[in-house]
């Protein structure tokens, strides 16, 4: 435990001394702000906007989670750049271990900001129980665009390259909503789309667990991948 507050300390502060991260870190606040206050009022405007509700509540859970996944991402590529890694080879600290605990902070922070979402935004009928599992699996996609990040980037510009790149990936499965191709749901190979699904269900009446329990398996077998290739890179 003494481990994870010494490791999450150390996150902090280095979020705090850059200003673009410490801005990202509140800015999934403004997510759940912007929510709270303008969609109940597009829905007054525009009734059939209503329909559309638990589309906004899929595109805003992404966007929370992925700024921690920014976030953690460069913590991870400033890491590389000066050299940290090497010290960290020296230290009685296992790569999986510290790639963990660092991703558990991750995970946190953004179920805290997603619950936030999911419970104040009142965007779609849920009970607390689903408000707390869908939290939690849109959560993954923090450690899973920073493992991203951390594994396939050179450097900081490559970083900011790639994430742009997988930002896009992930909110990919949106555009099954809006245009009918059943090919579209070959985007099923990313794990955003069964969180995706799981919300429609939740809105149409379907079958949620089932949805829902792919995506844990399909984002743990993700980051899984990932956790072992840092390894094997860093460590």
């Amino acid at each position: 435990m003494n481990r994870f507050f010494l490791i999450s300390r150390n996150d902090f502060r280095m979020i705090f001394r850059d200003p673009m991260l410490k801005a990202l870190l509140f800015a999934p606040l403004l997510i759940i702000v912007s929510v709270i206050v303008f969609v109940p009022q597009l829905n007054n405007s525009f009734p059939a906007f209503q329909n559309y509700n638990y589309i906004v509540l899929m595109g805003a859970g992404v966007q929370a989670a992925t700024m921690f996944g920014f976030i953690t991402g460069f913590i991870f590529l400033e890491e590389k750049d000066e050299h940290v890694f090497m010290a960290l080879k020296t230290m009685p600290v296992s790569g999986r271990f510290f790639v963990l605990t660092r991703m558990s902070l991750a995970i946190l922070l953004a179920s805290l900001y997603n619950w936030g979402l999911l419970h104040f935004g009142v965007l779609l009928d849920m009970s607390w129980w689903q408000e707390i599992l869908l939290a939690i699996q849109f959560s993954f996609l923090a450690p899973l665009l920073a493992l991203a990040v951390a594994v396939f980037a050179s450097n900081k510009v490559e970083g900011l390259a790639q994430f742009k790149i997988y930002n896009l990936l992930i909110t990919l499965p949106l555009i099954i909503y809006f245009l009918d191709f059943k090919a579209l749901h070959v985007l099923a190979i990313l794990p955003s789309y069964w969180t995706f699904r799981s919300i429609e269900m939740l809105e149409s009446g379907g079958s949620f667990w089932m949805f829902h329990l792919i995506g844990w398996l399909v984002y743990w077998v993700l980051i899984f991948i990932l956790v072992r290739r840092f390894e094997k890179k860093v460590f």
